[in-house]
């Protein structure tokens, strides 16, 4: 299986939903194996800056794959990894928490950002999606 839009839309939809719950308005930003958008949405209310945010979380935590805030480890000097400094970061690259992989039986299909709440629920809308996905719910 592969990332796509009927997917992507999906995964949207179960994060909207989660983010009603909690109060926030948010954008979220669904990205293939690659990192390649397939699908942003910006919530009626979410800030403008948002949509490029989420689209930043969801393309570290897909080209990584990991959470995009356990991409911070590779720019601590004490940590084995790429040793990240001004000079090589990219304009996507973030460690800002709110980016998570989507792994569906197995398989990495990409990666889902979130933003316009605080980290936590930023995170709590990515797990709430990628939950119901898993659940087979979307």
């Amino acid at each position: 299986m592969r990332m796509n839009i009927e997917l992507a839309t999906k995964i949207i939809d179960a994060s909207i939903e989660h983010a009603k719950t909690i109060g926030i308005c948010c954008s979220v930003a669904v990205v293939d194996e690659y990192g390649w958008l397939i699908a942003l949405h910006r919530m009626d209310g979410a800030l403008s800056p948002t949509a490029d945010i989420a689209r930043d979380k969801a393309w570290t935590a897909a080209v990584f794959k990991k959470p995009s805030a356990d991409v911070a480890m590779f720019g601590v000097p004490s940590q084995p990894g790429a040793g990240f400094n001004t000079s090589n970061w990219n304009d996507r690259l973030t460690v800002i928490p709110g980016g998570l992989p989507i792994h569906l039986n197995g398989e990495f299909l990409g990666g889902v950002g979130i933003s316009g709440g605080t980290p936590e629920q930023d995170t709590s809308v990515c797990k709430a999606a990628i939950s119901r996905l898993t659940d087979g719910q979307v």
